[in-house]
């Protein structure tokens, strides 16, 4: 099952927002997550940092097509 921002049936932090041509990443901040499309993981984090100085890299996922799952520093 493919997931886009139109299922009604999952919260907005569980889709993929990227826009097209970015992968979907997330990771948690200090008020819930952090919503990021990057080109990679190394990008994502940079982002999440960018975001907010509360980011946690242990906490950094990626959208693999049906849900997110960690990103292994």
């Amino acid at each position: 099952m493919n997931t886009t921002i139109f299922d009604l049936d999952r919260p907005m932090h569980d889709k993929p927002l990227a826009a097209a041509g970015l992968t979907s990443y997330r990771c948690r901040g200090r008020y819930g997550w952090i919503m990021i499309g990057a080109h990679n993981r190394h990008e994502a984090w940079s982002e999440a940092q960018r975001s907010s100085d509360a980011a946690d890299r242990n906490t950094l996922q990626v959208w693999t097509g049906d849900e997110y799952e960690d990103v292994n520093p």
